[in-house]
């Protein structure tokens, strides 16, 4: 019979005579889900590539401030030389310990200006007897031990005391942790709501073609047949839909890194797309790995939808 094909199985299958998809290619309902797909791959893309930035900045920053640590010198009822010379006497005891690659003694107008932002440029500051503080700058890859410098210090200098900013690492770790969280919860319920697109689009254009598909069913088509003609388009639209998604969002991530200033958000952004291979390649692998997801829902998600909708519109007919 002109038009048909044997399946595999034996039943006869009709084909277009172009052997073209069943589905008209500008069917409204595959333009509605083409664009909300491109919507969340987008979003999908947005939301990983901010995981990765929050993740770099923190790693730099924890970085920072656990090679570093900060003595107070607390002051007493004495002069000022005799202060001076406890700040010198703990700076030289700081110096000279193994894991401790410098120390700078801050200046009295240093101490205040850390305290400016809270206190203001009023008088305050100059009647206030503000603890000396000396900045020890701890050796990244064989640091001292911080319990035993402050141990040290409390021991030799009378009023002396160690900051090591563990309290500060130990934070920001936290923050990373529910940052990361909160950031695969985001792509999941973006994931959940692809594979509800899926099916109502694919409810949706079954319902438009219906005559068609009642047509080719009677003249020997199956159900199998009839999905695939739906999961064919499906998996080209969500495909697209994805690349274009993830293209998005590279060109947002492009100007943020071409507009932002160079310390704060557009160095991240440059960092992300142009920087060392381990960030770019596992950045650039999470987008692929978007675009995979995405076309994979569309493949599972429209034939299930597919197969269970006409399995119901000939058991109703």
């Amino acid at each position: 019979m002109k038009g048909e094909k044997a399946s595999g199985w034996g039943s006869v299958h009709p084909v277009t005579p172009s052997g073209r998809n069943i589905l008209p290619r500008a069917d409204a309902p595959l333009r509605t889900f083409m664009v909300a797909m491109t919507v969340m791959c987008y979003l999908a893309a947005l939301a990983a590539g901010g995981l990765f930035m929050t993740w770099g900045a923190i790693a730099q920053w924890t970085a920072g401030v656990s090679a570093q640590a900060t003595a107070r010198i607390m002051p007493m009822q004495e002069d000022e030389k005799a202060v001076t010379a406890r700040v010198q006497a703990a700076a030289r005891l700081l110096a000279a310990q193994k894991g401790v690659r410098g120390v700078h003694v801050l200046s009295r107008e240093e101490n205040k200006a850390l305290l400016r932002p809270w206190l203001g440029r009023s008088g305050l500051l100059d009647n206030l007897p503000l603890p000396r503080l000396v900045a020890v700058q701890l050796d990244p890859v064989h640091p001292a031990d911080a319990d035993r410098l402050d141990a040290l210090l409390r021991q030799r200098i009378k009023g002396a005391r160690l900051d090591a900013h563990g309290r500060w690492v130990m934070e920001l770790s936290q923050m990373a942790s529910t940052v990361g969280w909160l950031g695969l919860a985001i792509l999941v319920v973006i994931a959940l709501a692809a594979i509800l697109l899926v099916a109502q689009a694919a409810r949706a254009a079954l319902e438009a073609n219906r005559e068609t598909i009642e047509i080719l069913h009677l003249v020997g088509a199956r159900d199998p047949f009839i999905a695939r003609q739906v999961v064919r388009r499906f998996l080209r639209a969500g495909f697209i839909a994805a690349l274009a998604g993830v293209s998005g969002a590279w060109v947002t991530f492009a100007l943020l890194a071409l507009l932002a200033s160079s310390e704060g958000m557009g160095g991240s952004a440059r960092d992300l797309l142009f920087g060392s291979v381990s960030v770019v390649f596992r950045h650039y692998a999470a987008w692929l790995f978007i675009i995979l997801i995405a076309t994979l829902i569309s493949l599972v998600s429209a034939r299930t939808a597919a197969m269970r909708i006409l399995h119901d519109i000939f058991r109703q007919g």
